[in-house]
């Protein structure tokens, strides 16, 4: 995205920043927890919260024979879907599938539609953003070509590759942020609404980036390489790993390597290693509860200090701190 795109990016969200605590005053804060489950083996966790205009989901299932499954929303809705885990599991009535690690925004009416949910015997995981269209338009701006086509767009519950992209780890940490909120009651629905507002505007740069890059210089061989050093880091965060090693891996010179990266996931080898690091790092502190030393040594460094401290400059708070 150009510069001046990104900085009215920025703009917007200080506005609408400051609505939050003017025009958009989070009140009526709903949250539900419910599991569904039946005698085929069916069993889904869902977590809701919801306020304002703004809905948030978060959702885990096991699924162990094929289904189809019909919803119908209560409300019209621009939804962001996110595949945090398992691939491809579900699939429109088009049969239009999305992968693991991607997400897609659309537009969702109140009319009933199906979705095919295919057999699986690990958990699939995935999160809901769902906004109205007064939110949209109050953070729209047309130096955004990804919004001003989707503006556009006027098709119904069905998720088009137009607006579909790669999940960063940025995402993910947000996500996580909304999912053990540090807050409760007026606050908690302050700080939900500014993450929900951060989480979209990633999405917006995130999609205009990769239409960006459908235009740039990259060969579609070194994009492909790019994504193999990509993939290579989330596999393999907890081993340590050169510029050089990766592109001889790659088949790739080391300058592109390092610009191409940059330019392709909008930042640095390195600092999307200890993304992604860090993300696995908070998961392993949260769901699995492990001491911090043994987080240190799993996410792949030697010495826990050197682990504290870049997990403090991620997420300002030691790991004793978040475990507490």
């Amino acid at each position: 995205m150009a510069a001046n795109a990104i900085r009215s990016l920025i703009n917007a969200k200080r506005s609408i920043m400051e609505k939050v605590t003017d025009d958009f005053v989070p009140t009526g804060l709903h949250e539900k927890k419910n599991i569904i489950k039946d005698e085929s083996g069916y069993h889904m966790q869902l977590e809701q919260v919801g306020f304002n205009e703004i809905d948030l989901k978060w959702g885990r299932y096991i699924n162990p024979q094929e289904r189809v499954m019909s919803f119908q929303p209560a409300k019209p809705a621009i939804v962001s879907h996110f595949r945090m885990l398992g691939s491809p599991g579900a699939a429109n009535e088009k049969g239009q599938y999305l992968k693991e690690k991607e997400f897609v925004i659309y537009r969702e009416s109140t009319e009933a539609y199906n979705l095919y949910i295919e057999p699986n015997t690990k958990p699939r995981v995935f999160f809901e953003l769902g906004v109205s269209d007064n939110f949209f338009n109050s953070l729209f701006t047309e130096e955004s070509g990804f919004m001003q086509r989707f503006h556009n767009h006027s098709t119904f519950d069905m998720p088009s590759l137009d607006f579909t992209a790669q999940m960063l780890p940025a995402m993910y940490s947000v996500i996580n942020n909304m999912q053990y909120s540090p807050y409760t009651g007026y606050l908690k629905g302050v700080y939900l609404e500014a993450k929900a507002i951060e989480l979209f505007l990633m999405q917006v740069n995130q999609l205009d980036r990769e239409n960006h890059i459908k235009h740039s210089k990259l060969k579609p061989k070194d994009i492909d390489s790019l994504y193999e050093v990509r993939n290579h880091l989330e596999l393999n965060y907890n081993q340590l790993c050169s510029i050089t090693g990766m592109a001889q891996k790659a088949g790739i010179n080391q300058m592109k390597l390092k610009n191409g990266f940059k330019e392709l996931f909008n930042t640095t080898v390195f600092g999307y290693l200890t993304d992604v690091r860090m993300q696995e790092a908070k998961r392993l502190l949260l769901d699995e509860k492990l001491y911090v030393n043994e987080v240190a040594d799993k996410v792949g460094y030697k010495h826990p200090h050197h682990f504290t401290a870049a997990f403090k400059k991620k997420f300002g708070m030691v790991p004793k701190d978040l475990k507490e």
